[in-house]
Order: structure tokens, then C-alpha cells, then sequence
């Protein structure tokens, strides 16, 4: 019993003591050149509007303009649809591919990334949904690349059955919580 408190008694010491306490070095110099350069450009202009006002009105601007035209394509896009327990994409919902990967294609969606979201019905354990989500979302994925999408503008996630757009306890609702969504990103 003496050689167990004794043992706990000096981890306990060697925990408290054992880590140093040595404070990291930090390069200051470059953290005060990087203040120099803000302040400088939150000097006023000769307009005696500051920059800053006008850049931050631009990036509201163009961050307006991006959502815009992320929630204009991503209303043309339509979810892929899977039967109970299968990941292969549906012969009905290849023209829904093909015309998905038209529009990741086109001019205005060449700089968004896409977000394949994976979804599922509340049958099976949660970490079998979650995989099957995952195995729909890259099914998805693969068609489009084989349409011509390039692959490191999409990235797969799995929602499981924790994102249902139904809630109704029938065949039909269950459907529709089979799917794959997307999701644009600037």
C-alpha cells in the first residue's frame, strides 16, 4: 500500500513539475509591419472618404453579386435520387447528371467549388447511413468527373438520415430523404 501511494505521489509531482514553462519566441517584427500596412491603408484618400469605407463597399458588392449567382445555379440544380440501400446512380437520374454537370461547367460556376451532399432514409444505424451517404456522395462525384467536371473543385460529405427533407412515415417520403444535394461555394 506504501509503494502505491508513493508511486501516485510522485506521478502526481512529476505531471506538476515536469512540463516547462518556457514562454514561445515570437517574431514581433513582422506582426509590427503588418500593423504599419493597416494603418496605412485606413489613411484617408484626398476625397477624405477612407479606403478602407470604399474597399469594404466593393467586397459587399461583389459578395452580394456571389451570392446571387450561387443561389440562381444552385436553384437549376436538381438532387440525385437512389433506390433503398444502393449507391449507383438510377438510369432516370442520369439526364439530371448530365445536366447538373452542364451547368458546374458553364463560365459562371468555373470558380465555385461544389459541396455533393449525401443523404439518406432513417433505415440502418446511424454509422451505415453515414457511409452509404458518403458512397452516394462519391458516385455523384465520379459521374461529374466523367462529364468533365474537374475533381478538386468538389468535396464530398455525408449527412447520414440527420438531414431529411421529409418527415412523413411512408415509402414515398423516404424517397425523397435518398439523395445527393449540392451545394455551391465561393
Amino acid at each position: 500500500m506504501k509503494k502505491l501511494v508513493l508511486a501516485s505521489m510522485s506521478v502526481a509531482v512529476l505531471l506538476f513539475t515536469g512540463c516547462s514553462q518556457k514562454n514561445p519566441d515570437v517574431d514581433m517584427t513582422s506582426k509590427n509591419q503588418k500593423m504599419e500596412k493597416v494603418s496605412n491603408t485606413n489613411a484617408s484618400d484626398t476625397n477624405g472618404m477612407s479606403s478602407n469605407n470604399m474597399d469594404s463597399n466593393n467586397m459587399d458588392n461583389n459578395e452580394n453579386a456571389v451570392k446571387y449567382l450561387i443561389a440562381n445555379l444552385e436553384n437549376q440544380l436538381r438532387p440525385v435520387n437512389f433506390d433503398f440501400d444502393k449507391y449507383n446512380i438510377r438510369e432516370d437520374m442520369k439526364p439530371v447528371i448530365a445536366n447538373s454537370a452542364e451547368i458546374l461547367d458553364g463560365d459562371k460556376a468555373q470558380k465555385l467549388s461544389v459541396k455533393l451532399e449525401g443523404n439518406c432514409d432513417e433505415w440502418g444505424t446511424d454509422e451505415y447511413n453515414y457511409a452509404l451517404g458518403l458512397k452516394r456522395a462519391k458516385s455523384v462525384k465520379d459521374a461529374l468527373s466523367a462529364q468533365g467536371v474537374a475533381t478538386d473543385r468538389m468535396m464530398i460529405v455525408s449527412y447520414g438520415e440527420s438531414n431529411p427533407v421529409c418527415t412523413a412515415q411512408t415509402k414515398a417520403c423516404w424517397a425523397k430523404n435518398r439523395r445527393v444535394e449540392f451545394k455551391l461555394l465561393p
